[in-house]
């Protein structure tokens, strides 16, 4: 069994429809054993009647709004199934076939090897008034929950959850918490001709505003900081030294650069400080070699969100020893 669980907050049905209608022209898919629940997150419900026009039921459950992390947890804990699929309501699958190529891999075989199966997905935006549809790049595969199937019972045991307090990149750090307690045996790909799921781009979403940019600077500084964690409990030690720096440079460069507001600066300095206090003997072992790639990867991933990072002479290392010291 297959559960899909999709959050919905205050969209119309007309931001909505695209999603169900491609759902309603999935064909050779098994219905009898896939359920679509639909989570109100404290707003409207979709209308009943919209609903009823699709050859499939689909469950609505209604919960008080505590956000897109909240709605899909209690999607999770309602779920019945072996495996989940988290799908946003203003997304829709890729094409027709893409239910069937899913369903094709979920074998009693795949419960017993696999934890989370994934499968391309492509992004679709608007950009000056141009429809543009592409394929996601392979290295940026977990960044969204979208495309992917969670053997429920992993989840369940392991407790692993959406959190709340995050706006952004909370998916981010659901997979990471995920792909850091499965072996990497246990992680499946789901092989087909077309990509599965696509995801998109609204810049009317309920998710964007003011204060977009600070909420996707604190997921990603969370996200790395939930990977550090994870890799210290369940990895060996020097991937968790890799990590611990890979989070220092990370806070180094949203601090330095200018893409987030003074008040977020200093509430990612005010939780990155204590920790790289607690953490800074790991921080230290780290090879110069493994501190330049990190450094490169870091400054990569602000440059490509338009973030232009200022030049310094004063080294991260530097930095963290500075900090740490003047906060003791």
């Amino acid at each position: 069994m297959l559960d899909i669980i999709i959050p919905h907050y205050r969209e119309d049905w007309e931001i909505c429809r695209k999603q169900f209608w491609m759902l309603d022209l999935q064909r050779c898919a098994d219905w009898s054993r896939i359920t679509v629940t639909v989570v109100n997150d404290g707003g409207h419900r979709l209308p009943d009647h919209r609903l009823a026009e699709l050859h499939f039921p689909v469950h609505q459950l209604d919960i008080p709004h505590g956000g897109v992390s909240a709605a899909r947890n209690a999607g999770l804990e309602n779920a019945k199934g072996t495996w989940v699929m988290f799908c946003d309501c203003d997304d829709a699958f890729a094409n027709l076939y893409a239910l069937r190529d899913i369903q094709n891999v979920l074998t009693p075989d795949a419960e017993e090897r696999f934890d989370l199966m994934w499968g391309a997905c492509c992004e679709e935006d608007n950009i000056d008034g141009t429809e543009r549809l592409t394929v996601m790049p392979r290295n940026k595969v977990f960044v969204f929950c979208h495309g992917k199937i969670y053997r429920r019972q992993f989840l369940m045991e392991q407790g692993i959850r959406f959190d709340p307090a995050l706006r952004f990149n909370e998916d981010s750090c659901f997979n990471a918490t995920c792909i850091a307690r499965i072996h990497y045996t246990r992680i499946g790909e789901i092989k087909t001709h077309a990509p599965i799921y696509t995801w998109i781009r609204r810049h009317d979403s309920v998710t964007t505003g003011r204060n977009a940019e600070d909420d996707g600077a604190y997921g990603q500084f969370r996200r790395n900081l939930t990977v550090t964690e994870e890799n210290r409990l369940h990895r060996a030690r020097e991937n968790y030294c890799g990590m611990v720096t890979r989070t220092a440079y990370d806070a180094y460069y949203m601090l330095a650069g200018r893409r987030v507001s003074r008040d977020m600066k200093r509430r990612i300095f005010s939780e990155f400080v204590p920790w790289m206090r607690e953490h800074i003997g790991d921080y230290g072992e780290v090879e110069p070699e493994i501190l330049d790639k990190i450094r490169e990867v870091s400054r990569l991933e602000l440059l490509e969100a338009g973030e232009i990072i200022p030049d310094s002479h004063e080294t991260v290392r530097e930095w963290v020893h500075k900090i740490t010291e003047v906060s003791a």
